[in-house]
C-alpha cells in the first residue's frame, strides 16, 4: 500500500472514530430518521421551557426552544421515549427523550418536560 493511500485510510478511520465518540453512541440524525419513520406524531405541550437538541444528550447542540405551555408535534414509537443521557429536569430524574418538531426545528427533548400525549 502506498503512503498516500495509507494516510488517507488513517484519516478516514480517525474521522469515523471521532464521530462515534462525539455522538456517544446515542441518537444521531439516522436515529431521528428511523424514529420518525416508525411512528405517528402526536401533540405534546411543554411543562417548562425546554431546549430542542440534536441528540439525546444534555450537552448536544440546541436547535430550538419549546416554550412553557406551547405545543409541538412529538414522535414516540416505543410509548416510553428513546433512551439517552440521564437527566434531572422538570422535577423528574429520567433518561427518556422524545423526537419533537416545533416552529421548523426538529430534535430531541426530555420526556419529563412534556405533558401527556393528546
Amino acid at each position: 500500500m502506498n503512503m498516500r493511500k495509507l494516510a488517507a485510510t488513517a484519516i478516514t478511520a480517525a474521522t469515523l472514530a471521532g464521530a462515534t465518540a462525539l455522538t456517544g453512541g446515542v441518537a444521531t440524525a439516522d436515529a431521528r430518521a428511523a424514529a420518525a419513520s416508525s411512528c405517528s406524531y402526536g401533540t405534546l405541550t411543554a411543562v417548562e421551557s425546554v431546549k430542542i437538541r440534536t441528540t439525546t444528550k444534555l450537552n448536544a447542540t440546541a436547535v430550538g426552544l419549546l416554550p412553557k405551555g406551547r405545543s409541538g408535534r412529538g414522535c414516540d414509537s416505543t410509548g416510553t421515549g428513546q433512551s439517552g443521557q440521564s437527566y434531572n429536569l422538570c422535577g423528574k430524574k429520567d433518561n427518556s427523550w422524545v423526537l419533537l418538531s416545533y416552529a421548523g426545528h426538529e430534535g430531541w427533548v426530555p420526556t419529563a418536560c412534556i405533558k401527556q400525549w393528546r
